[in-house]
């Protein structure tokens, strides 16, 4: 059982992540931690991205 907790908790931790931030930033968050299971680090750079632009283009809005 530790086994496989082991294995699954790096597997899980960048999804999580980009799922998170999407979601606090009212995106999807099934949506994301599915592209973050199939793209772990392009997807966390491109949330990123997209965060920063959005909270840019409303300080100017």
């Amino acid at each position: 059982m530790e086994f496989i907790i082991v294995l699954l908790t790096p597997i899980l931790f960048m999804p999580m992540v980009t799922g998170y931030m999407a979601y606090e930033n009212g995106r999807s968050f099934w949506r994301w931690f599915g592209i973050g299971f199939a793209l772990p680090y392009f997807s966390l750079l491109l949330i990123t991205y997209l965060v920063h632009r959005d909270k840019r283009k409303s300080r100017t809005a």
